[in-house]
């Protein structure tokens, strides 16, 4: 029984190297008919072709920026204004495909709990100013 060796196997799907004297990568070799061939000694294996990703929802970005600077400077406007850009952009992002739909739950909840945040903060000082005067003013009738 002969074993049949690979590298003669006609179904393989790459070609057999070529044993030209001085043919090394890119060296030209000619086909039957005299022509010239392009050489496929080093051909690599099947081209994978990538998908273009799909845009990033511009709107899911903003909302991030908006929520963020909410919580760090601008108490209450950034923070409403990141959560109402975030609702409007997952929306978009349902409909339309795009990239972006962490971006937007980050802004939300980014921008519900520091609105959050900061209303309990308020909410905090003028409770400590109202404690204030009723301990001032419930010393000063009691003397």
């Amino acid at each position: 029984m002969s074993s049949q060796n690979n590298w003669n196997n006609p179904d393989m799907y790459y070609q057999q190297p070529q044993s030209n004297a001085g043919s090394g990568y890119g060296a030209q070799s000619y086909g039957s008919n005299g022509a010239y061939a392009a050489n496929t000694q080093y051909a690599g294996g099947p081209g994978y072709v990538y998908q273009p990703l799909p845009p990033t929802n511009t709107l899911s970005v903003v909302a991030l920026v908006c929520s963020v600077a909410g919580f760090m400077m601008f108490p209450i406007i950034g923070g409403i204004a990141g959560v109402i850009m975030g609702h409007i952009s997952k929306k978009q992002i349902s409909v339309s495909g795009e990239r972006g739909e962490g971006m937007a739950v980050g802004a939300l909840w980014v921008g519900y709990v520091g609105t959050a945040l900061w209303v309990l903060g308020f909410l905090a000082i003028i409770f400590l100013y109202l404690g204030m005067f009723a301990l001032i003013l419930g010393t000063a009738g009691a003397s």
